[in-house]
């Protein structure tokens, strides 16, 4: 195996689609920031990978992971075999121990530059794939009726089986856009994500909510704080509760299934910390009895790729609850070379050695942001 000869690290702010814009309780945004990792070893080859950031959500804004990459990443791992996980993570530790997406993007970008190395895709590095197609559903936004019933026929038109819809901001608005949603998509799979905006005094009417418009599952309907609260609801309603927000560490897992609070959990390996973190949390979730799903930051056909790997080495996935593995669809421009692997109908795993994809330089120059640290 090749040491690791050079750290390349790019700050990118790539535009959102208008005719689908986001906004949750946790607020709205045009533009999504990232900060993309190209790892090249003695040998010349390079590996590619993506800290997804969102510091309203994650904590994890780009300017500092960037400044932590170039200043104190770099130069601990520079040396070290790119397929030596243990010492790279430990020499790293200390600067990703709050920064799971950091963590996240460097085991990419080193598994990247691992299989590409050795002739082989990441889940044949990680076991081999269980499963190479995965159902996905796509995410509306929480925005006026009106719009969002535009959003829905967009996604409907292009092939969407399975529809989310962000609500949280106040019960009557969300019970209106579930209205316009299900006027237009029918009787296809409906769930809601609530981003931690629901409150436990709304519950009588989270729960006719639920039952009124036929709610496959609900995403994180309370603050991440609020265990005994969820466990309530849950047992108040036969839909499946999903945690994300309440689910970052193996001990999430073990806390949720011991409290009953849900009953699938949302990992992703940017949230988790990585593939091998998210496995780790999948296999915990699966051996409990929870359902175990992919939830998603928006990531970039880079970071969208490992979560394919994922999604094709879990132990099970829910059928209850499609994938979140739609992040590319939603872009003015990708920084993949391709993407079509991700489709508005469902996605497949990547082919190709590595992640299975490849950088398109020419868009990452374009919304490359220029930084001094």
């Amino acid at each position: 195996m090749s040491k690791i000869k050079e750290v390349r690290v790019h700050l990118v702010l790539i535009e959102r689609k208008k005719e689908i814009l986001p906004k949750t309780s946790h607020g709205s945004t045009t533009h999504n920031e990232y900060v993309i990792i190209e790892i090249e070893t003695a040998d010349g080859v390079i590996g590619v990978g993506e800290v997804t950031c969102a510091v309203g959500w994650n904590g994890e804004e780009g300017v500092g992971s960037a400044d932590l990459l170039k200043r104190k990443i770099s130069p601990a791992i520079t040396g070290i075999e790119v397929g030596n996980w243990l010492d790279i993570s430990t020499a790293i530790e200390q600067w990703t121990r709050h920064r799971p997406f950091l963590r996240a993007g460097v085991e990419m970008a080193c598994l990247d530059a691992e299989g590409k190395l050795s002739n082989k895709n990441v889940s044949t590095l990680l076991g081999g794939a269980r499963r190479t197609h995965f159902d996905t559903k796509l995410v509306l936004p929480s925005r006026e009726p009106e719009v969002v019933h535009g959003m829905a026929k967009i996604a409907l038109e292009r092939g969407g089986k399975a529809f989310k819809v962000k609500v949280g901001l106040d019960i009557a608005a969300d019970r209106a856009r579930l209205e316009k949603v299900r006027d237009v998509i029918g009787d296809a799979p409906l769930l809601v994500d609530a981003n931690e905006g629901w409150r436990p005094t709304e519950e009588a009417q989270i729960v006719r909510l639920i039952e009124d418009f036929n709610i496959q599952a609900v995403e994180q309907p309370y603050p991440r704080r609020m265990v005994h609260e969820s466990a309530r609801l849950q047992a108040s309603t036969e839909s499946l509760l999903m945690a994300d927000e309440s689910v970052w560490t193996t001990n999430d897992v073990i806390r949720i299934a011991e409290s009953q609070s849900f009953k699938v959990v949302s990992l992703y390996p940017g949230k988790q910390g990585g593939i091998r973190a998210c496995l780790e949390a999948a296999t915990i979730a699966t051996n409990l009895g929870l359902g175990v799903s992919l939830g998603s930051n928006l990531e970039t056909g880079i970071g969208s790729a490992a979560m394919a790997h994922f999604l094709a080495l879990a132990p099970a996935l829910s059928k209850e609850v499609p994938a979140d593995l739609l992040g590319p669809l939603y872009f003015v421009e990708d920084l993949a070379v391709d993407t079509s692997w991700i489709k508005w109908t469902g996605a497949d795993l990547p082919t190709g050695n590595g992640l299975g994809v490849e950088i398109n330089h020419d868009a990452l120059d374009r919304h490359k942001i220029s930084i001094t640290v």
